[in-house]
């Protein structure tokens, strides 16, 4: 039987995108991720028909591709994971570590690599990162960030927006 099984997380990595505009190679995990967190979301394409008065079916149907986005949740996130997917800054370290926030919003794009623990694995050479902490704090759930990166073109002529890799 043909197919490949794709199971687990072994590791999503983020890092900076290459000076050329294409798949960044220093790519670091920005800490465990949540079982059962990490998600690829495809959005339908949009589809306008061109119609005429003359004929009953359309003449043409133009095609735009839907949004894709992968989202995850940090379970660990630290002080250097915030500045990652939030922006703003970290002093001092260890238990003297603090981050702050970002007096404006920032803009961040960053390569992102999904390796599976088997099967088939996704890079994105660039993606819009955008975050935020989980909604439940207490005993029974883990503070994280969730984080979501919705791919974008590459600025490197001729790459694709994601490809694929084996384990």
């Amino acid at each position: 039987m043909a197919g490949l099984i794709n199971i687990g997380v072994a590791s999503i990595a983020i890092g900076a995108i290459a000076t050329d505009g294409g798949m960044g190679t220093t790519l670091a995990p920005l800490g465990f991720t949540e079982e059962g967190s990490a998600q690829i979301n495809m959005d339908d394409p949009t589809e306008t028909e061109f119609n005429v008065e003359e004929l009953d079916t359309p003449i043409w149907i133009e095609s735009k591709a839907g949004k894709i986005a992968v989202a995850f949740k940090v379970a660990n996130p630290d002080e250097d994971t915030l500045v990652k997917v939030f922006g703003g800054t970290k002093t001092g370290t260890g238990a003297t570590a603090v981050y702050t926030w970002p007096l404006i919003s920032q803009v961040i794009e960053r390569s992102i690599k999904i390796t599976p623990k088997q099967g088939m694995g996704i890079n994105i050479p660039r993606a819009k990162i955008t975050a935020k902490f989980s909604s439940e704090i207490g005993r029974g759930a883990l503070l994280g960030v969730e984080v979501t990166g919705t791919v974008l073109q590459p600025t490197k002529a001729d790459e694709p927006a994601l490809s694929t890799f084996r384990v």
